[in-house]
């Protein structure tokens, strides 16, 4: 089935996709436009520990720094959520862009380390609007019946780009130094922005005049369906991605040349994990099996990294990340968003996100100063615990209780009906 144009922007369409293809047109360009827009992201995101300490900061200063950017994330998610199911899409999505170009010139060329950091938190807001905007149009690509292996691959781009940027970003900055960073930043983010103008975006059947009252009204900003898997994907696998953040420097301190390779690892090993999944047939929606094994894995990583002694270690326990993170990632984003009807995914991406930054930045907040106390080691031994809690709740909660919003819609009926 071919999605024409007019299809994209008459109505919501979550019914209409379900006849056409993975790899629509669509589809492909939002994942090329999440890509370009990661990289940059991500290219000064890598390095920016190197540009924190050289500047005169300590680990916990760089941990504060990071988490006060994800949680000014935190704060943009649900409006531009908001604004994903009520407002314009397009114009929100190049706004925040230029948001997060500008801040960072200026931080480029700030004379003081208070501006500096004043200027990264706006980035940060910048960060948090484009990337749920985003985040949130690639869902509308996905036929309804092909949600979770859609996600999959969006998790994997991801990771490609996650893979191939840290050991660029590194190699750029010891080459470059900081202005050699926002030049590719920037230029990616520009990317991002002009291939944009080649989609179509959803766009609501009543837009809505941007309200105060309304935006800032949590029964819309969030969807409550969604509340469950994300929360356990927010205090388990992003608890860990915000401890992550802090490879880079461990890898430094362990005296590994280029850190930046275990994230090429992780994603090789993703590709491998993705490929495999495609092929393994199940009934199961979410197979319990698959999720279990994801946690067992996530604490041999975690145990891995509190032991780590040498490079084969810090390798091993990236192998071990790339298991975790491909199978539970892919399997909680589709539960959140399954979770919520077509008309509320901007919420749905938005209780993800708000979820999965509450996640990351007690990891790395809290992470600096655990490693200013007790060194690298004892901070991925901490994360233990909650991963293993998250693993019960999971089994409590969730495992043999979820159904998505079309499967709630029929139980009612089934409910209704019975009731007459």
């Amino acid at each position: 089935m071919k999605i024409s144009r007019r299809d994209l922007s008459s109505s919501y369409f979550s019914s209409g996709l379900q006849g056409s293809a993975l790899w629509n047109r669509y589809f492909c360009l939002v994942i090329l436009i999440s890509s370009a827009v990661s990289f940059g992201n991500f290219f000064v995101g890598v390095a920016f520990s190197y540009w924190v300490v050289d500047m005169g900061g300590s680990n916990g200063t760089f941990g504060l720094i990071h988490g006060l950017y994800s949680f000014l994330i935190m704060l943009a998610r649900p409006v531009t959520g908001w604004l994903a199911d009520n407002g314009d899409r397009r114009k929100t999505f190049v706004f925040s862009c230029v948001v997060y170009v500008s801040s960072m010139i200026l931080m480029l060329i700030s004379p003081y380390f208070g501006l500096f950091v004043a200027l990264r938190l706006i980035q940060g807001a910048g960060t948090g609007g484009a990337s749920t905007i985003i985040t949130t149009s690639s869902y509308d690509y996905i036929p309804p019946s092909k949600m979770d292996k859609g996600i999959g691959y969006i998790s994997l781009f991801g990771s490609i780009i996650h893979a191939v940027t840290p050991a660029l970003s590194v190699g750029t900055y010891n080459t470059g130094g900081p202005a050699a960073l926002v030049i590719w930043s920037a230029a990616a983010t520009a990317l991002g922005v002009a291939l944009s103008w080649l989609v179509v975006f959803r766009t609501p059947k009543e837009p809505k005049k941007f309200s105060i009252k309304e935006v800032f009204n949590l029964g819309v900003l969030f969807e409550k369906r969604s509340i469950k898997p994300a929360l356990v994907m927010a205090f388990s696998l992003n608890l860990g991605l915000g401890a992550n953040t802090f490879i880079v420097l461990y890898g430094r301190s362990l005296g590994i040349g280029n850190p930046g390779w275990y994230s090429t690892i992780s994603a090789a090993g993703l590709l491998i994990v993705r490929l495999i999944l495609d092929k393994v047939r199940t009934n199961e929606v979410f197979p319990r099996k698959r999720i279990y094994l994801a946690f067992a894995t996530f604490v041999a990583n975690l145990v891995c990294l509190a032991l780590c002694k040498n490079i084969y270690m810090f390798f091993a326990a990236a192998v071990l990340w790339s298991v975790t993170f491909g199978i539970l990632m892919p399997s909680f984003t589709s539960m959140v968003i399954k979770a919520a009807p077509a008309d509320r995914r901007g919420a749905a991406t938005s209780t993800a996100g708000v979820s999965s930054d509450v996640g990351m930045i007690l990891g790395s907040t809290l992470g600096g100063f655990i490693v200013d106390g007790l060194g690298y080691p004892a901070l991925f031994a901490v994360v233990i615990a909650p991963v293993i809690l998250c693993c019960i709740a999971y089994r409590l909660f969730i495992d043999g209780k979820f159904k998505s919003w079309e499967e709630q819609e029929v139980s009612n009926a089934e409910k209704t009906e019975t009731a007459r």
